[in-house]
Formats: C-alpha cells, sequence, structure tokens
C-alpha cells in the first residue's frame, strides 16, 4: 500500500534551529517577491502622474482613476480566486499570477491611450491579486507554529515595500520621463521571478493539496462558510483599514512633501522609497519575532496604532525639514508594520482549517483592494495637513475596534 504524504499542517517542525527552517525561509521569498513585484507598477506610475496626463492629454484625476483601476479586479474577484488557490492548488496559481502580472506591465509600457493604459492595469491589477491572495495561502498550507506567524507576519509588509520599490526603480527616469523603460524593466524581473518560482518551489509543499480535487460544489461551499465567519470579516475590515492609510499615505507624501519642503519630486521620492524598504524589513522582522515569542496581538496593535497616529500627526503637520520628515515617515511605517503583521498572524487562527486558507486570504485581500480603490481619490483630494491626520486617526481607531481581540488576547500565538 502507498504511504500518505504527512499532512503539510505539521510541516516543519516548531523549532527554528530545525534543519527545515531554510525551506521555510525559501517559502517566504517565493511567496514575498511576487507580491513585491506586483505592487511596484504603482510605485513606477505614480512619479509619472503629470507625464502621463500631458501626454495622454487627461487630468490628473484622470491618472487617479488609473491607479485605482489596479486594486478593481482583486476587489471583485479575490474571494473566487482563494477558492480556486483551495480547489487547483497555490502553486499554479501564483505562477499564472507572475505571468498575467508581467503581461499587464508589458502592455502598459507600450500603450498610447488612457483607455489602454487602464486596461494594461487592470490586468497587472488582476495578476497581482492573485499573488496577494496564494502568497498567505502557500504559507498557511506549508508551515506552522512560530514560523508560520514570522513567515505571515513579514509577508503582510509587502504592499508599502512594494510600492517603495517601484518608486526607486522609476526615479532614474524621471530626469527623462521615460516611464516606458521602467516598466519594461519590472517585467523583466517578474519574469525572472517567475522562472524562479517554477524553479525552485518545491512541489512535495503544496503535493497533498493539490491532490484535494475538490468538486467545484464543495469548493463553494467551503468559501461561503469562510465567508459566514465573522472572525474572518472582523479582521478584513482590521488589514483593510490600516492599509487603506499606509497606501494613502503612500500616494500622497511625495508630492507633500516635494511641495511643503521645496524638494523635486525625484530627492522626495527616494527619500520615501529608502524610508519605507529599512522601516518596513525591520518592522516585518521584529513584530514577527515579537509575536512568535507570546506577545498579546491586541497589546501590540493597539501600542502601535498610537505611535502610527503619533507619526501621521508629526509627518503632516509640522515643517520642520526633510529630516525630521523622514524620521517621522520610518515610525509610521514601523508602526504599520506591527499592525498589519500583528492582524495577519491571526488569520490562521480565525479560519481554522487550513484548506481553506485561499478563501480566507481571499476575502481578507478583497477587503483590501476595495479599501484601495477608494484610497486614491480620497487622500488625493485631501488639501491640509489635519485633514491628512484626523482620516488616519479615524481609520486606525476602526480597525483596532473591528479586530478580532476576544481572541487574539488568549490565544498565544506560538502555541
Amino acid at each position: 500500500m502507498k504511504q500518505a504524504a504527512p499532512a503539510l499542517a505539521k510541516w516543519p517542525p516548531d523549532s527554528p534551529s530545525d534543519p527545515a527552517a531554510p525551506q521555510a525561509l525559501l517559502l517566504t521569498v517565493l511567496a514575498y517577491l511576487p507580491c513585491i513585484l506586483g505592487m511596484m507598477t504603482i510605485g513606477v506610475i505614480v512619479p509619472f502622474i503629470d507625464v502621463l496626463s500631458g501626454s495622454f492629454a487627461v487630468s490628473r484625476s484622470d491618472i487617479g482613476f488609473s491607479i485605482a483601476v489596479f486594486s478593481i479586479p482583486t476587489a471583485l474577484l479575490a474571494t473566487v480566486g482563494g477558492g480556486l488557490a483551495d480547489r487547483y492548488g497555490v502553486r499554479r496559481c501564483l505562477l499564472a499570477s507572475v505571468l498575467l502580472t508581467a503581461a499587464g506591465s508589458l502592455l502598459a509600457s507600450r500603450v498610447h491611450s488612457i483607455l489602454a493604459l487602464d486596461c494594461a492595469i487592470a490586468t497587472a491589477g488582476a495578476g497581482f491579486g492573485g499573488a496577494a491572495v496564494n502568497g498567505p495561502a502557500l504559507l498557511m498550507r506549508a508551515l506552522s507554529g512560530p514560523l508560520r506567524t514570522r513567515a505571515i507576519s513579514f509577508l503582510s509588509t509587502y504592499p508599502p515595500t512594494g510600492y517603495a520599490a517601484g518608486l526607486l526603480l522609476a526615479v532614474p527616469f524621471t530626469a527623462t520621463d521615460d516611464w516606458r523603460s521602467a516598466l519594461q524593466i519590472q517585467t523583466g524581473l517578474l519574469l525572472a521571478i517567475w522562472l524562479l518560482l517554477l524553479w525552485l518551489l518545491p512541489r512535495r509543499v503544496v503535493r497533498s493539496e493539490e491532490a484535494q480535487h475538490l468538486s467545484l460544489r464543495s469548493s463553494l461551499a467551503g468559501t461561503l462558510s469562510v465567508i459566514r465567519q465573522s472572525r474572518v470579516l472582523r479582521l478584513a475590515v482590521s488589514v483593510a483599514l490600516i492599509n487603506a492609510v499606509a497606501y494613502g499615505t503612500s500616494l500622497a507624501i511625495p508630492s507633500y512633501l516635494a511641495h511643503v519642503q521645496h524638494l523635486t519630486l525625484a530627492t522626495s521620492s527616494t527619500a520615501v522609497a529608502s524610508a519605507k524598504i529599512a522601516a518596513m524589513i525591520i518592522g516585518g522582522l521584529s513584530m514577527g519575532y515579537l509575536l512568535s515569542r507570546a506577545v498579546s496581538v491586541i497589546l501590540m496593535f493597539s501600542t502601535m496604532a498610537a505611535i502610527g497616529f503619533a507619526a501621521q500627526a508629526a509627518l503632516f503637520l509640522p515643517s520642520h525639514g526633510l529630516a525630521l520628515a523622514t524620521g517621522a515617515l520610518v515610525v509610521w511605517l514601523f508602526a504599520f508594520g506591527g499592525m498589519s503583521g500583528g492582524a495577519m498572524s491571526l488569520l490562521p487562527i480565525v479560519v481554522g482549517d487550513p484548506s481553506r486558507s485561499g478563501a480566507a486570504s481571499g476575502v481578507v485581500n478583497q477587503f483590501i483592494s476595495v479599501v484601495s480603490f477608494a484610497a486614491p481619490s480620497i487622500w488625493l483630494a485631501l488639501a491640509s495637513g489635519p485633514q491628512f491626520v484626523l482620516l488616519a486617526g479615524a481609520c486606525l481607531l476602526v480597525s483596532l475596534l473591528a479586530l478580532p481581540w476576544r481572541n487574539s488576547v488568549t490565544r498565544r500565538l506560538a502555541d
């Protein structure tokens, strides 16, 4: 008789020193990079808003809508996409997502009208949404214990980090307004990551979940059962609102700093991107470590929310130079990393059944994309510092109240 494959929930053992730990690191990287490279699309486009507006003879708000289109496919289809991951396997879906993102980015680099740009960005957004859904699902299925907590916490930092990476990629091309070349380089990076995924993503890690061959009816029933769980919905609202603040701040701050601090857009974009990458990597790693050491999620989330609000006030209210503004941005991003990592680390707990990880991840990402669709129009329409701060404070407060804290206080993520 053929021996059954071991359950994925038991892989790898909980000890970080276990020989399986390098495999966990590899999986984290392979889940993280597609999300980073997909989000770079928006980071590349934002510094060229005025250039695109002139090239296509449209207003800045039209380009803002094009940016918002990036979130539409995930806002409409993320939960369905998560169900597909549960049925067909995250490896296949992740590979397809990267190819779709690359196709959208390549098309965007070749368009000559605003309608074509919208279609290309929507295509890239659909691929990005697939990566954002399948990345957490992969880690939830393949890891357990502290390794899973650290991996999911770190993975949650991809939106600001990917946006920042896109800004850095765009900066060398701002002097010549060559946004097409920046998008073409991103396409090349995406194709390289696709090859790495094809080669390095171990089939044995996803073998048993791909062998489920769920029927369409049972897959749909499982997805609906996840949607009906109030804890999953509350978590989705909480994560979505803090991502809305992070996304809105990312869109508004380069031009805001350039105006208030009298800087060039390239200088402000470089400062913002550098601060983001440093803060998110440090924040994601440190918060994952704290959570794996049985720190209360609600306590950490509350602390980070208070710190984040103070950082937003320091970022948008005073005008004391670029150094202070950059420092405030680093603190804000560190706080966002703590809130996002803490909240997302609860996802395996609130969903319970690892076989529904794709659907649960889809629900959370669908909520994120809905608010991300609204964020560009809202944040880019604000004109004064107090407006930014009040909006951020309201979102952070509702996010804290929505967090399924009754379970997060008593649950220990290191168990």
